[in-house]
């Protein structure tokens, strides 16, 4: 669930809406993200409120949050009992944060601690993740990464990494896991890694790292918007848009992307020529890196048109 603006807040009534179907489908589970989550005045009771109806609640934040917002946040969020929430920090190199920010992030990994982890997007090729151990470490922190690669928008502009550089990306990777395995910290990947990035012996020490959290599956990961808009995922936030309310389930919402996302993933394939023919994409093991990529080069061929986007 995508978690907007204050301007542009999520409602009770939506989130009863949005909790209602979740439950009548089965579900127990919902993510908070945005924008930043926890700028919103009542986010605090929308996560008891999930909680009381059974919904576990994970909120992915930057951690930045105003001193007049933070204290006042975690004085109410610690006020209910038996809270059943986790917080994903997504954090940046410190050299890239003003020394307010990364104030605020250090004050907000002490306060939650052992229910907060770390995600960290590469976006960059001289991304260093030495900090993250650090942050681990000094903050008693889940010894787990949520690793991502940054992919394009189609239709907007911001920062990702070429399938073509994808192979220094990797290089840099293993070097950190080889660290990170002696602090017993577990990365795991998101969606979006295209299998064929390892040759088979570096695959299996990337299952060791990361204890197994290593699919190159890339499917639907629902995002709902505080309108009740609904579409794929993050990145394919312009792609067949639909509103929550023409749904009757979220195994529904799941099905309707998936088949939109074969029907181009027919058409265009992965990100590389090779992925085509690929016996590994055949058998479902991989599905040849991020659909944004292969939307972005339609774009770029001008096919992005209504035909793919409504």
């Amino acid at each position: 669930m995508q978690d907007a603006d204050v301007g542009d807040a999520l409602t009770w009534d939506n989130l009863i809406y949005i909790a209602d179907l979740l439950l009548a489908s089965g579900e127990r589970h919902l993510s908070l993200l945005g924008g930043e989550p926890l700028i919103h005045p009542q986010v605090a009771e929308f996560i008891a409120y999930l909680n009381r109806r059974g919904i576990a609640v994970t909120v992915f934040t930057s951690g930045i949050m105003p001193d007049k917002k933070f204290e006042p946040f975690v004085e109410k969020l610690f006020s209910f009992p038996d809270l059943e929430v986790a917080f994903v920090v997504n954090v940046n190199e410190p050299k890239y944060c003003k020394p307010s920010e990364l104030e605020r992030v250090r004050r907000f990994l002490s306060v939650f601690s052992q229910r907060a982890s770390l995600s960290f997007n590469i976006y960059r090729l001289d991304f260093n993740m030495a900090f993250l151990a650090n942050y681990i470490i000094d903050y008693h922190l889940n010894r787990h990464i949520r690793l991502g690669l940054a992919h394009p928008i189609p239709g907007k502009k911001n920062l990702y990494i070429s399938p073509e550089h994808f192979g220094e990306v990797k290089d840099k990777l293993l070097a950190f896991f080889r660290e990170f395995e002696k602090l017993h910290i577990d990365p795991g990947f998101d969606c979006g890694f295209p299998m064929c990035m390892f040759t088979d012996e570096e695959l299996g020490r990337v299952f060791k790292y990361t204890v197994g959290q290593c699919s190159f599956q890339c499917g639907p990961a629902i995002d709902i918007g505080t309108d009740l808009s609904v579409w794929s995922c993050f990145p394919l936030s312009g792609f067949k848009k639909r509103s929550l309310l023409e749904f009757n389930s979220f195994g529904e919402i799941v099905d309707f992307y998936q088949a939109e996302i074969e029907k181009v993933r027919q058409e265009g394939g992965g990100i590389y020529p090779a992925c085509s023919t690929c016996l590994y994409r055949q058998k479902r093991l991989c599905s040849g890196g991020c659909l944004a990529h292969v939307l972005n080069h339609w774009m770029e061929e001008g096919r992005w048109n209504e035909d793919v986007t409504a």
